[in-house]
């Protein structure tokens, strides 16, 4: 009983799906069955009380309010993908993320799908095959089948004798709708493993037995090898002085670049410098955490000389902070110039990340925790990171910000922005902005195309705040 009522509300939410998204773009519909599929799929497994459950669905749920607020590509298929997350914590509610979204794709997209229906279709079958009174049986089908077609060949034979013996059934035309099947059948396979879970279990067991902290493993020692200890902990020492050396130079040397332009003697620009900048801090950040993984995963954090390379990769960490915040100076230089655009708004995000990705680092090495804790950790805020980013309405920030802060401005890339610049740019029209005058057609014209949905479920608060805006103006 428990198996066709799990079946039913597969069903059911398979089919609400179909009705809310099928034809329709993602905006309200994606609110309202989030809220749906959570309740439903909390309540049914119980997962009140699961910490990592309760993030994952703030996280979904964010992002559905995004969708709700102002749809885009990317919103919704990262949307679509937050369910993968979701259905690797059905499967296991106490797993890292990582390990949870391995255990949702599997689930949803390999094996897990294909291995339901397999079994579904076996329970259909006992079932049937047990109940003896139920009059179309398998075992009973035979019985059937002479009778009906002995009685089939009959009525053709009067009818040949007489014409106007004839039964007339008139059938609609009717073909079959295979955009409607096919997105039927996407819905089943992302809601199928909320209720029928499946999932890694050797690598959700080694994951659940990964401790956050570190403890010390006690090695024989070979008294014809060095010690490996001390020469990792003097190789470690020595290359995070050359690291913390190069540095500091490599800072000195921007500081100075700043007041002294003749310094700058490389032919790409001020923004490609930026974001190459950007691009190589990321990288050489990614690298440093790495480097603190390998020199601190093990008894390395129990030596009792360990004080000088603690100290060494703690001035590392510092100074790549500094170099974070010159950068964030040097992108607040070209923002002040020439606005906000996406690449410059991602680099104060990728700052951001990295900023705290040191801070774990920092956790790590004075908390004693193991390398596993730090991907764990970095995993979430990458998850929300992205659950917040997908909030804001950055087009409608842009061209907020940039006519009225930018000293120069770029009316070109506010027209590729999304629709929501529009009411903005109608207003700077209306006021006579000089800026606008050579693009006032273009802008015109593209508020007389404004695309609007007809649907509630493509509607977004941002539409409706659009409509009413062009028709106030």
């Amino acid at each position: 009983m428990d198996k066709i009522r799990t079946c039913l509300l597969w069903f059911s939410l398979t089919a609400v799906h179909t009705f809310l998204f099928y034809g329709h773009n993602t905006g309200i519909n994606a609110l309202i069955f989030s809220v749906m599929v959570v309740g439903l799929t909390t309540w049914y497994h119980g997962l009140y009380r699961e910490k990592f459950w309760r993030m994952a669905v703030t996280g979904h749920l964010i992002i559905a309010v995004s969708a709700a607020w102002h749809s885009t590509f990317g919103i919704a298929a990262v949307y679509n993908l937050t369910f993968v997350v979701l259905a690797g914590y059905v499967f296991s509610a106490r797993s890292s993320l990582l390990v949870a979204f391995a255990n949702g794709v599997y689930g949803t997209v390999l094996l897990g799908f294909l291995r339901t229906i397999a079994n579904g279709y076996k329970l259909f079958r006992d079932e049937v095959s047990q109940r003896r009174s139920f009059v179309w049986s398998f075992k009973k089908i035979p019985l059937y089948v002479a009778p009906i077609t002995v009685t089939a060949i009959f009525y053709m034979l009067y009818r040949a004798a007489n014409p106007d013996f004839f039964l007339e059934i008139n059938l609609p035309d009717w073909e079959l709708d295979f955009g409607l099947i096919n997105y039927t059948l996407f819905g089943a396979i992302i809601i199928c493993p909320l209720f029928f879970s499946r999932g890694l279990k050797n690598l959700t067991e080694r994951d659940l037995e990964e401790p956050d902290l570190l403890s010390r493993i006690r090695r024989k020692s070979n008294p014809g090898k060095p010690i490996g200890l001390i020469y990792e902990n003097m190789q470690g020492v020595i290359m995070f002085s050359m690291l913390n050396l190069l540095i500091v130079v490599f800072l000195i040397f921007n500081i100075f670049q700043v007041f002294l332009p003749s310094l700058n003697h490389s032919p790409a620009g001020y923004s490609q410098q930026v974001h190459q900048g950007f691009e190589t801090l990321v990288i050489s950040v990614v690298v440093a955490i790495l480097l603190i993984m390998f020199y601190f995963r093990g008894n390395q954090n129990f030596y009792v000389r360990k004080g000088k390379l603690v100290s060494l990769a703690v001035i590392w960490i510092a100074l790549n902070g500094i170099l974070i915040l010159f950068t964030c100076y040097k992108n607040t230089l070209y923002i002040t110039s020439f606005g906000l655009t996406y690449k410059r708004i991602w680099v104060f995000i990728g700052m951001f990340l990295t900023t705290i990705g040191l801070y774990l680092t920092l956790v790590k090495i004075y908390k004693l925790k193991t390398n596993w804790y730090l991907i764990r950790q970095n995993t979430w805020v990458m998850y929300f990171a992205i659950s917040s980013y997908c909030l804001v309405d950055w087009d409608r920030l842009i061209t907020w910000y940039n006519p009225n802060y930018a000293e120069f401005l770029d009316i070109g890339y506010l027209l590729s922005l999304d629709e929501t610049k529009l009411p903005y740019l109608k207003e700077l029209l209306k006021d006579n902005d000089p800026r606008m005058e050579p693009y006032k057609a273009e802008i015109l014209q593209k508020i007389a195309n404004v695309n609007l949905p007809f649907a509630w479920q493509d509607e977004t608060f941002d539409k409706i705040w659009l409509r009413e805006q062009l028709k106030n103006q």
